[in-house]
């Protein structure tokens, strides 16, 4: 069990299920950063919010890691424009700083699984053989990235989607909560699948959403 301490970048909603999943994991959580000054000095699920990002500053970096709270948005232009959850984890990287990863003790992951350091696989997802997380992505609650899936870098596999076999997800991309990947589709960088569609056609750009999924701009 890895001892070190961790602090929690975001107090939102995604901070909160970090938070929890890595109390799960039986790590210890010091507590939130949050810049909402309204956030800080709350306390959520027993844990503190403790400041800002300067409160960092009272910390060794070898002493603690991060772990990423801020989650996808899920719509075109946060995504179009950078995720800010990348933009976060980078600048603290740059400073010196290490982001833990992430896994549910009720997640399944294959043993032939790849998951980077810095993802998250969160509570009751599945992950199988020869699939790829890379760092910074979220597999999230009950998602499921079938055999051979790639889930590119700070991409968010939103709660109950399913990637099926060889799919590959660009980064800073989005797939919304119960949307299917059909097999062997390719969804490039900086693109959203909206809830429940049904991806059956490669994707390059924008977003794309229903059955059979087609962009929002009406072109398949």
């Amino acid at each position: 069990m890895n001892q070190i301490p961790v602090i929690v970048v975001g107090a939102g909603g995604h901070g909160l299920v970090v938070a929890d999943s890595l109390l799960a994991q039986g790590r210890g959580v010091l507590g939130y950063v949050d810049a909402d000054p309204a956030m800080q000095g709350q306390a959520l699920l027993g844990l503190p919010v403790l400041g800002d990002d300067a409160v960092l500053e009272q910390h060794r970096q070898d002493a603690i890691e991060l772990a990423n709270g801020i989650g996808g948005a899920g719509d075109l232009a946060s995504v179009e424009n950078g995720s800010p959850r990348r933009r976060v984890q980078e600048r603290l990287e740059a400073a010196g700083w290490r982001f833990a990863s992430v896994i549910h003790p009720q997640a399944i992951v294959s043993v032939h699984a790849v998951v980077e350091p810095g993802a998250q696989v969160l509570a009751g997802a599945v992950v199988q053989a020869l699939a790829r997380i890379e760092r910074g992505a979220i597999v999230n609650t009950r998602a499921v990235v079938e055999h051979h899936a790639q889930v590119g870098a700070f991409s968010h596999v939103a709660p109950g989607a399913v990637l099926c076999g060889h799919v590959v997800v660009g980064a800073e991309s989005h797939v919304g909560a119960n949307a299917v990947v059909r097999q062997g589709i390719t969804l490039a960088e900086r693109v959203v699948a909206g809830i429940g569609a049904a991806v059956v056609r490669d994707v390059a750009s924008g977003a794309v959403t229903g059955v059979p999924a087609r962009s929002v701009e009406g072109r398949t």
